[in-house]
């Protein structure tokens, strides 16, 4: 029997880890309440001091706006609050 430990991110540490990484993955909620699951994307502003930022998705180029309140999963790690 193995032992498995399951790895949560805060909720907080998301601007810290957003800024620091060349290229992430990223799991929010939308207003519509749609589930957006973006596998390949990179920071290119903050908004608000960091509640907002935005994102450019890989390899379309396409910017989406994210609010950091809304992550649920980062680089497939669960986001607590």
């Amino acid at each position: 029997m193995g032992i498995f430990v399951q790895v949560m991110i805060s909720q907080s540490k998301i601007t810290t880890l957003v800024e620091h990484l060349k290229e992430f993955s990223i799991v929010w909620v939308a207003e519509s309440g749609e589930i957006v699951r973006v596998e390949h994307c990179r920071l290119t502003s903050f908004h608000g001091a960091g509640q907002t930022f935005n994102i450019m998705l890989l390899p379309s180029k396409e910017i989406r706006t994210v609010n950091r309140y809304t992550v649920i999963e980062f680089n497939g790690e669960e986001v607590i609050i």
